[in-house]
């Protein structure tokens, strides 16, 4: 985060801050280099360079990297003075990262960091990220970054930056995401950043955060929460300037128009959510207000153009076909008011009249035929789930029907509150209205005790799907997979009635309880298993 989205924070008062395991001087790892760009910055070099001498891990080179500076010798006369204690290049101004590249490819040490001119490493910098970085493995693929502390032009601490690690631990993705990477806390693999083709050049204003995109996708970021830093804010920073605001927003803008909706979802739950916070940040955090208004624009389209796949099973041969029933459950995806773009039909077609199929290929939506005489309703809907290419999947058991406005409904929903599966009250053959939608909120494992979830109620994000715990046990009836997706998420519940069917949750209870009386997970749970117990008796009177 650059010291222009920070102008606006309160001071707090000054902590000391250490790191036992790094008190000693001696840290045995492996080489580390520093990397000090500089042009022009004789009013902070000295300071910036007797910092990283002073480093109490030993293994360390220190670099000089004078980018052109044009003050009659200034800079130069300042890294001249410390002799052979630091490696001095002078070169013609390539800007920074052309700076730090030349670094990359001249060190010898294994790790590299980053050390603006005006601003100061904590005596306990290097060790102390070298000290986890060893801790971890020495993962070639880790770019650890830590806490900061802001400094005026006097060197006099404003502020101290806190990263909220309950955030970033189950989302690390999220520290590029929030602008929460200062490159000066940062120490990675050289290899690493070889492997990228270095630091981003051609971007003098957002060179690290596009270096940090880059390794988003292949990289772990690894938070440290120590000031490890000071960063000085003052007048003349390039962050500051008119270019540095136009390109930073053209940056973030590409990001938010880049970021998949997998990507969006394993951040914030679904695209529309991640734009939103997306736009919170951008707005009210940093000086990017033309990226945020085109966050909130995209984010108004996010449910209406997400991709959606419905998975229609027809039944096996000789089992449950139904060609009538099933053209009912057909008519009534095609009757959405917000049709699928894709529907799986998993059965044999002989299972569709020529009406239902002519139909279907009248219609704008792509169909995806999976022949399947599985007797197993969990392993046909695998392989139905397998073949659709939507971000958002909703299920349909014929003779079962949609209501209108199912689709639309449940991925809106969906869309705005982040959620990875849902599911709705239905009707049953009777008429009555089923309530089912109530049951929502954190279900487990209260879901044990009976599962209301309907499998033609149930819409879930691909997300859900890539995580692993749908229809992995294909001798269990699909609740069983409904209960793996809520015992660690969020469960939706739209109270409206969407979908007519014949419920088959209660009559799956035995099935159920054997499994869950089998899973290491869930028979712990001994009170919600004895309601599932007495219930299934009671069904089986």
């Amino acid at each position: 985060m650059t010291a222009a989205m920070m102008q606006n924070r309160p001071t707090v008062r000054l902590e000391r801050y250490h790191c036992e395991r790094c008190r000693e001087a001696n840290v045995v790892g492996p080489r580390a280099t520093v990397a000090i760009p500089v042009r022009n910055g004789a009013n902070f070099l000295a300071e910036a360079i007797d910092s990283a001498l002073a480093q109490t891990y030993a293994n360390l080179e220190v670099f000089v990297v004078d980018d052109g500076s044009d003050d009659g010798g200034a800079t130069a006369g300042i890294a001249w003075a410390y002799g052979e204690r630091i490696r001095f290049i002078q070169q013609a101004n390539t800007g920074v990262a052309g700076a730090l590249n030349r670094v990359l490819h001249e060190m010898t040490g294994e790790l590299f960091c980053w050390l603006s001119h005006d601003d100061v490493f904590e005596p306990t910098k290097v060790a102390t990220q070298v000290a986890l970085y060893v801790r971890l493995g020495s993962p070639q693929d880790a770019l650890l970054y830590s806490d900061l502390s802001w400094i005026d032009e006097k060197g006099e601490i404003t502020g101290i930056e806190r990263f909220d690690r309950r955030e970033l631990t189950p989302r690390p993705w999220l520290a590029f995401y929030d602008g929460q990477i200062n490159g000066c806390t940062i120490l990675a693999p050289r290899r690493l950043l070889l492997e990228i083709g270095g630091i981003a050049e051609g971007y003098p204003h957002t060179q690290d955060y596009r270096t940090w995109w880059c390794l988003s996708r292949q990289a772990r970021f690894v938070h440290i929460p120590i000031p490890l830093v000071r960063v000085r804010q003052h007048r003349n920073q390039g962050s500051h300037t008119q270019a540095a605001r136009q390109e930073s927003n053209a940056f973030w803008t590409e990001v938010i128009e880049q970021t998949s909706e997998l990507e969006a979802a394993l951040l914030d739950g679904s695209r529309e959510r991640f734009l939103r916070r997306s736009a919170d940040f951008l707005r009210y955090r940093s000086p990017n207000r033309a990226a945020a208004d085109r966050a909130l624009d995209l984010a108004g389209k996010a449910a209406s153009e997400v991709r959606v796949s419905v998975v229609l099973d027809l039944g096996a041969d000789g089992l449950q076909v139904d060609p009538v029933g099933a053209g009912r459950a057909v008519a009534s995806v095609l009757a959405q008011t917000r049709p699928p773009d894709q529907l799986v039909l998993v059965g044999e077609r002989a299972a569709l009249a020529e009406s239902a199929r002519a139909a279907i290929a009248a219609s704008s939506i792509v169909a995806t035929w999976v022949a399947s005489g599985e007797a197993r309703v969990t392993a046909r809907l695998r392989a139905g789930l397998m073949m659709a290419t939507g971000f958002y999947v909703a299920f349909l058991l014929a003779p079962d029907i949609y209501e209108p406005g199912k689709i639309a409904q449940q991925v809106e929903a969906m869309s705005a509150g982040g959620y990875a599966i849902s599911h709705t009250s239905y009707t049953d053959p009777d008429g009555t209205c089923i309530s089912s939608g109530c049951f929502a909120g954190t279900v487990y494992p209260e879901v044990l005790g009976g599962s209301p979830l309907e499998t033609s109620t149930v819409m879930i994000h691909r997300v859900l799907w890539a995580s692993g715990v749908l229809f992995v046990e294909p001798d269990y009836p699909p609740g069983a997979s409904w209960i793996e997706a809520v015992a660690g998420r969020a469960l939706l519940g739209l109270e409206q009635p969407l979908s007519r069917l014949r419920p088959t949750a209660r009559s799956d209870g035995a099935q159920l309880l054997r499994w869950a009386e089998a899973h290491p997970r869930h028979r712990e749970h001994s009170t919600d298993l004895k309601r599932l117990r007495a219930a299934t008796r009671r069904d089986c009177r």
